[in-house]
């Protein structure tokens, strides 16, 4: 599947950054550790959906491990 990341750094839109290799993500979010980098995944149509995953700190964030803790 393809991916692209998100640099999530500030609150506006030009305040982000597109990271085309997995690899560049982890190591922007060890670098910047309050920010986060997401996850968007290659659809059918033209276009990328979130997958509600994303790195922090170099470590994956999952949305399943999210809404566990949550509950």
């Amino acid at each position: 599947m393809e991916y692209v990341y998100v640099f999530i750094v500030g609150s506006e839109w030009e305040d982000m950054i597109i990271l085309l290799s997995k690899e560049d993500a982890i190591n922007e979010s060890i670098k910047y550790p309050n920010a986060r980098v997401e996850i968007f995944s290659k659809n059918n149509i033209p276009g990328y959906t979130p997958t509600y995953n994303y790195y922090k700190n170099g470590n994956l964030i999952q949305y399943s491990q999210i809404h566990k803790v949550r509950k």
